[in-house]
């Protein structure tokens, strides 16, 4: 099993506007699941401990295989709601483990 995880601080800086920002990574990135091939799960978390120092949102999602993983990173749909989500963000990171 393959996890892909992702890290994102939003531009916003108040609570408020942090909040709608994840909201609005969420609604781009979970409708995905059962439309990309391979995509087992896909959920986006608010970071709900030492705010200010932390991450502020995690995607944590499930593949089967790392081709699973590559089909994902290219497919459209994903390249749509990557980039789109990535437009409420300053910053962002990921890894992907094997477990």
């Amino acid at each position: 099993m393959i996890k892909h995880i992702v890290f994102w601080r939003v531009i916003a800086q108040d609570d408020p506007g942090k909040a709608v920002a994840i909201e609005f990574i969420r609604e781009q990135l979970e409708p995905l699941v059962g439309v990309i091939p391979g995509l087992r799960s896909l959920s986006v978390h608010a970071s709900v401990a030492e705010p200010r120092g932390n991450w502020d949102a995690v995607l944590l999602s499930e593949f089967a295989t790392v081709e699973d993983l590559q089909a994902y990173q290219v497919h459209p749909s994903h390249l749509v709601a990557g980039t789109t989500a990535l437009t409420v963000c300053s910053d962002v990171t990921e890894i992907d483990v094997e477990l």
